[in-house]
């Protein structure tokens, strides 16, 4: 192999890792979402319990 084919090869693979760390942050940034409907909703239906009771 020569250099510029480990150059090429190189490049490939960085590419490919900041594509998998954009997925990566998409994703995370997906979960954090639900997770805070997830409370907002906890939270309401205990202040509505709360107020029931």
């Amino acid at each position: 192999m020569a250099m510029d084919d480990i150059d090429r090869e190189l490049e490939k693979y960085q590419e490919v890792m900041e594509n998998e760390k954009r997925k990566k942050a998409r994703i995370n940034l997906l979960l954090f979402i639900v997770l805070v409907v997830v409370i907002i909703i906890f939270v309401y239906a205990l202040l509505r319990n709360k107020a029931i009771y």
